[in-house]
This record gives structure tokens, C-alpha cells and sequence, in this order.
């Protein structure tokens, strides 16, 4: 799922950017790949790293995992930031 929310940011970005051009450039899709490539190694990257980290937190006693689950729910800013990168919503590029 989070893939695909990349690739319709990517692929909306590459459309848009056509379109606002007139551009008569027929390598629009090569250049989504290389784009979507990208994008797709970065989220795969952060998902990896994620799931590490939640591995680690998951061998801590009990209460240590609890506090620390405690303290990240108080951290809006990590919990905005993770499903910014999950959702590939940091790579939009805004006008």
C-alpha cells in the first residue's frame, strides 16, 4: 500500500509537470521509473529500519517496552514523521 500512495504522488508529479510544460517529450514514463525506483528504495529503506527498531523494542522487559511506547505516543512530531515517509508523502514536491 504505501508504495502505491508513492507511485500515484510520483506519477500525479509527472503528469502535472507534462501537462504545465506542453511538453513534447515522449520519456515520461523512463523518467517515473527512475523517479519511482527511487522513492521505492526509500520507503523499503525506512520500513526496514522501522521494523528493526520494533524488533529491538519488542525483546525489552515489559515495562521498558511500555514506557517507551508511552514516550514515542507522546512524540506527535515521530508519529508525523513515520507515516510521512511510509506514505512516501515527503518526497512530494509542493509549487
Amino acid at each position: 500500500m504505501n508504495l502505491g500512495i508513492c507511485d500515484a504522488i510520483t506519477l500525479g508529479q509527472m503528469l502535472s509537470e507534462h501537462i504545465k510544460n506542453g511538453s513534447k517529450d515522449t520519456h515520461l514514463l523512463e523518467e517515473y521509473n527512475k523517479k519511482r525506483q527511487t522513492v521505492a528504495k526509500e520507503v523499503i529503506e525506512f520500513t526496514t529500519k522501522t521494523l528493526d527498531r520494533v524488533g529491538t523494542i519488542s525483546a525489552m522487559p515489559d515495562f521498558i517496552r511500555h514506557l517507551v511506547g508511552s514516550v514515542i505516543d507522546h512524540l506527535g512530531f515521530v508519529k508525523k514523521n513515520s507515516a510521512m515517509q511510509l506514505s512516501g508523502l515527503v518526497n512530494r514536491v509542493y509549487d
